[in-house]
């Protein structure tokens, strides 16, 4: 078993990692407490995880855009910042 601090962990994570999928345990410590445990997954736990088929991808961008042509979706830009200035605006509309 590895202990680590955050910065430790930080700056050498992709190592950590490794060493978590070889089977060791890496304790991140958080000041003299530790904080969590990089371990490998194991296979129970892999297939407790759903897998997202990917025309689940393709059937819900099907949706937005139905719903878009169909004009019950607002677009409030191209970028997060134009975005964050349309909600703005429509917030002081609704007051």
């Amino acid at each position: 078993m590895k202990l680590v601090t955050v910065s430790q962990a930080k700056s050498k994570l992709s190592s950590y990692i490794k060493s978590a999928e070889d089977g060791e345990e890496v304790v991140i410590m958080r000041g003299s407490r530790p904080a969590v445990i990089l371990r490998p997954i194991s296979e129970n736990e892999l297939s407790a995880i759903p897998e997202i088929p990917a025309s689940a991808l393709a059937e819900f961008e099907a949706e937005i855009e139905r719903d878009r042509s169909a004009g019950r979706l607002l677009k409030l830009g191209d970028t997060p910042t134009e975005a964050v200035a349309a909600l703005r605006r429509l917030g002081r509309k609704q007051k």
